[in-house]
């Protein structure tokens, strides 16, 4: 899993997801993020786009990230109170794919981090999101999830490498 590589780069547009947040600390992500897609109901919030789920991350530090349960939306103003609201801007992304279930996705992001951190980009320190086009359930084997990442060329000494 080391050796992973973006299977394709792309500029992605500015979405608005809505949905369930919460924030995890590092050491319990795993089993709390699955209780969380367990909690979710994507049912209860309107204005959806499209059938795929997503899984939303930002503010991550050393300790702990923010994680979202959510759908796209087609506007944030339509979304209740008590319903979690997220903008992600137009930005760079590397797309990785991972093959297998969802409760192994961790596994990849573990390589997906090594990847940046020796590569070409780095972090473009902006949400990025897992795509489920089939829903999610970390029982079941899931052929292709899409692992969104935000990437800027990474900076050396001041210069942009490429």
């Amino acid at each position: 899993m080391s050796d992973i590589k973006p299977v394709r780069f792309e500029q992605g547009t500015a979405r608005l997801f809505a949905g369930l947040r919460r924030r995890h600390g590092m050491a319990t992500a795993g089993p709390g993020i699955a209780q969380q897609w367990r909690d979710f109901d994507p049912a209860g919030v309107p204005g959806r786009l499209g059938s795929a789920l997503y899984g939303v991350m930002c503010g991550a530090d050393a300790e702990s990230l923010e994680y979202m349960c959510g759908v796209e939306v087609a506007s944030l103003e339509d979304v209740p109170e008590g319903i979690g609201r997220m903008r992600v801007p137009t930005q760079e992304y590397a797309v990785f794919v991972h093959d297998g279930s969802a409760g192994t996705v961790g596994d990849t992001w573990v390589a997906i981090l090594a990847w940046l951190g020796g590569g070409a980009y780095e972090s473009a320190h902006r949400p990025d999101f897992e795509v489920y086009p089939s829903g999610v359930d970390p029982s079941v084997p899931s052929a292709s999830i899409e692992i969104w990442v935000g990437v800027v060329p990474r900076r050396t000494g001041g210069a942009v490498s490429a």
